[in-house]
């Protein structure tokens, strides 16, 4: 089993197209999850934590059940861009292929734990590779399957003109026979190499990436509007959901933010001074939700503070003071005081 101080964890986004892959086989999904103590709710919600190794047996046992050795790489075909939630609607906005990569690379953990992603250039070629810290007992073939065709389909999204001249390389042996791996991607497979990864033209580094599909796109509305039962939310409580969301990134700026509203970063300062606020507010208000979150749950401050964007723990117990008349501390104290 994994070391029990290091369970690698992944947004339940990454389910994405298990259902209906199950229906399509004639195998029943909830009695497969059921096997790794996971309910239907992982398969309603994207942004739930599940075990890394429960997603790799649950893909294992499905493919088992249904007799269909390419049931990971099928799976991918149902996900894409999507599946990343904010991460991949930051990564959408970039300037550069590059830049949406680093994104990627740098905030991967926002979806993924466990993951080593390593972006690699040369003259000619640029290439991914991957690494999944999971049991080392778990078989890895079909999460490595279809987490690389994942890959490939985003970097499809991203720049469609490479589809044809990207490689997609797997250590281990084909699963099946290589004809009946073309039925489900394009993309050009290379088994028995010496690492997992996807392989380009170095030039597309440069490529602006194509603009977000409706899909991603989608992605906003249906988190925006998770709690609004289908009424339009003020642009307030919008750019607040958005701020939450996107504070684990270190990307919860206005920079960042108006794009995804489809305004520009002078539009939404004038809209929210129209509303009566100012996105700072917002933000403080936000940090001031987390907080309180964060230390009633007893993460340590420094902790608090760091996932915040406070480099400094000063910096921190101030604004926190600012915000609730007391310190970190106190407010602990306080709480804990009112529990008991």
């Amino acid at each position: 089993m994994t070391h029990p101080e290091f369970m690698p964890r992944v947004r339940s986004g990454a389910l994405t197209g298990f259902q209906p892959l199950c229906s399509r086989l004639h195998i029943n999904p909830i009695n497969l999850l059921a096997s790794e103590n996971l309910t239907s709710s992982v398969l309603r919600s994207t942004e739930l934590m599940i075990s890394y190794d429960s997603l790799a047996h649950v893909l294992n046992l499905a493919a088992d059940t249904a007799d269909y050795p390419l049931f990971g790489a099928d799976m991918s075909t149902y996900q894409g861009l999507k599946i990343f939630g904010p991460l991949g609607l930051l990564a959408a906005e970039s300037e550069t292929i590059a830049e949406a990569l680093e994104v990627i690379q740098k905030y991967f953990h926002f979806h993924a734990q466990g993951v080593i992603l390593n972006v690699a250039t040369d003259k000619r070629d640029a290439t991914i590779s991957i690494k999944i810290q999971i049991d080392p007992s778990i078989s890895q073939e079909q999460l490595l399957e279809m987490s690389l065709l994942l890959g490939y389909e985003v970097m499809c999204e991203m720049s469609p003109d490479i589809a044809a001249s990207t490689k997609v390389h797997f250590r281990h042996s084909p699963l099946a026979p290589i004809e009946q791996y073309s039925k489900i991607t394009s993309a050009r497979l290379c088994f028995d190499q010496e690492t997992d990864a996807i392989i380009f033209p170095a030039h597309v580094l440069g490529q602006k990436p194509r603009p977000a599909s409706a899909d991603v796109k989608s992605y906003l509305e249906t988190f925006l509007d998770r709690e609004s039962k289908g009424h339009e939310q003020p642009l307030t409580v919008k750019v607040s959901k958005l701020i939450y969301e996107l504070m684990p990134t270190g990307e919860a700026t206005l920079a960042t933010i108006a794009p995804i509203l489809g305004l520009n970063l002078r539009t939404l300062q004038r809209e929210l001074r129209l509303a009566g606020t100012e996105f700072r507010t917002l933000l403080d208000e936000v940090r001031f939700e987390i907080a309180r979150e964060a230390l009633d749950k007893n993460y340590s401050i420094t902790d608090v503070a760091l996932n915040l964007g406070y480099s400094e723990l000063s910096a921190f117990s101030r604004a926190f003071k600012r915000w609730a008349g007391v310190t970190p501390q106190q407010w602990r104290q306080t709480t804990h005081q009112s529990v008991a």
